[in-house]
Order: C-alpha cells, then structure tokens, then sequence
C-alpha cells in the first residue's frame, strides 16, 4: 500500500479535529475523502502532510514511518495540491514552477511543458493577477510535474470551469492506470462517483463510512433461477461479501472486493437469470450520514 493512517489524532485545544481516523490508498486506485465543511478533511490532509503534528496515530507512506526525519524524503514521492493555493504572489509562475523544480530530483521539464500547453497557463504572468481558476491549475500542474507514485489533493477542483475538471479528471485516470495511488478530497458529490474506486466519508472528525463503501463504489446484483440460502450464498463469496440484501426473486446484492476473476468465476457457477453491475447510491447515503439531528 501507498499510504496506511492509524488511529490518527489531533486537537486543537481540547476540541477534536480529527480523532483515530484510519484508512489505507493502494496504488492504481483513487479513494475519495468525503465530508462537510469543517469535517475534518483539511485537518487530515495537512496532518499527513506535515503541517500539523498529530497527538496520537501513525501514518506510514510506502511503508516508512512519517516523522520529522522521514518526511522530507517522503514528500518528493507525493504530489500535494492543498486546498488554499498561496505562492509569492508578485513571482511570476514560471519562477514558481522553476522553485518547485529545485524541490524535486525527479522533476520532469517536459511534462510540465505539457501540463502548461493543456492548462493554457500564463507562464509570465505574476501570481497574484491569476484568477482563482488559474492559480488552481498552476497547484496541480506542481503536484504532478514530479510524476509521484502518491497524490493527495485537497479539495482539487475548486475554480476551475466545467471543461477545465474534463481535463482534470482524464489526467487523474491516466495517473491511476499508470499506477499512481490517489487521495482526493472533495464535497462535490458527483465527482467523487465519476472518479472514485472507494469513498471514506468523514463527521465531526471521525471515519464514519457504511461497510458497503469501504469496498467498492460498485454492487453486483444477482437475481437467481431459483431460491437459495443466505448462508449458500454467504459461503461462496465469503472473501468478497461485506453486506448481502435480499431483493426481489430470490435475488442478492453482492458488495465486493478482491479478486474480480475469481468473484465472476464464482457467479458464472450460480443459477442466475441476471446479473448486474451497478453503482452505490452516494447521495442517499451523504444525506443520511450528514442529515442535522432531530431534537425532541
């Protein structure tokens, strides 16, 4: 795995910021990180990063343990796009990305001649008379420039246009197949369904994903012929089922994970009279998840 966090904590005073949060990015995957305002997103996402210091927890990225020591290191193999994008604002963005480029031994100059052309970025423009949109781009375009194997991105797509996130999203699927390992943080719902292989959603600091999510964004719905158990069917898919629900027919909605060769071998072996693949209803869930309580 790329990233492993445990039981990551931190106060602010004694209010809680985030606590024991926990959660794992593989490589050629893009996890989605969930949450309102003021859940605690950032606070984890500048807790890994280095610009807070946690109370409690660990977080090893590649298998090395951060700390102070380690993280220099560490942080040329990520790619950071924070959720506040502050640079010098009178250094032009070409000395911007020359600046970044000093940061990183792996720094490719014509990728990043490319990302600039796709972007259609103001090289010699100074920072500071960039509109939102563009300052966003240049932070992404330093975040990927180095080609790391780990991206983590704060809330990414904030300013920039409907066809500017196009672009956006097809460089991200380019980066997963390549094998880069993606935490992405974002309140935008369908985003993370369009772009997501699993979701973690985040309240008032703590990890509050439905089992169903920590798999998969997908389900597989079996109707079968005939009528078979619940314990039949939990048997057989005993290492991909998290939750079975029964619908209609005799059928069972199949959350997986695992091996996708295996679980489809074992479904060609059930009496089914359909099978489908479809996608976890997110917003139902945010609803229910973030929903204000009812007081009495």
């Amino acid at each position: 795995m790329l990233l492993e966090v445990q039981d990551l904590t931190k106060f602010y005073g004694k209010k809680i910021g985030i606590e024991n949060v926990s959660f794992i990015v593989n490589e050629k995957e893009i996890v989605g990180f969930v949450g309102p305002n003021g859940a605690g997103k950032s606070t984890t996402i500048r807790t890994i990063m280095g610009y807070l210091i946690p109370d409690a927890g660990d977080i090893k990225v590649f298998g090395e343990k951060v700390n102070q020591k380690s993280l220099p290191k560490l942080v040329e193999k990520i790619g950071y796009v924070p959720g506040e994008t502050n640079y010098y604002d009178d250094a032009r963005v070409i000395k911007i990305l020359e600046l970044y480029k000093s940061f990183y031994k792996n720094f490719d100059d014509n990728y990043c001649e490319q990302l600039c052309k796709i972007f259609d970025i103001p090289l010699n423009k100074k920072f500071e008379e960039l509109s939102m949109g563009n300052k966003k781009k240049v932070s992404i375009i330093q975040a990927l420039a180095h080609k790391p194997k780990l991206l983590i991105m704060d809330e990414p797509t904030n300013g920039l246009d409907p066809f500017v996130q196009k672009t956006f999203y097809k460089i991200l699927l380019e980066q997963k197949e390549s094998g880069v390992g993606i935490f992405l943080s974002s309140h935008v719902l369908s985003e993370v369904e369009k772009l997501c292989d699993r979701v973690i959603f985040i309240k008032e600091g703590h990890i509050v994903t439905p089992p169903k999510f920590k798999r998969s964004m997908k389900k597989i719905v079996v109707s079968l012929k005939e009528a078979n158990s619940i314990d039949n069917i939990s048997s057989k898919f005993a290492e991909f089922v998290e939750i079975n629900e029964g619908i209609e027919n005799g059928g069972y909605i199949i959350y997986f994970d695992g091996n996708p060769e295996k679980l489809k071998e074992l479904i060609l072996n059930l009496d089914f009279s359909d099978i489908s693949v479809e996608d976890l209803a997110l917003e139902d869930v945010f609803e229910e998840l973030y929903k204000p309580s009812q007081e009495n």
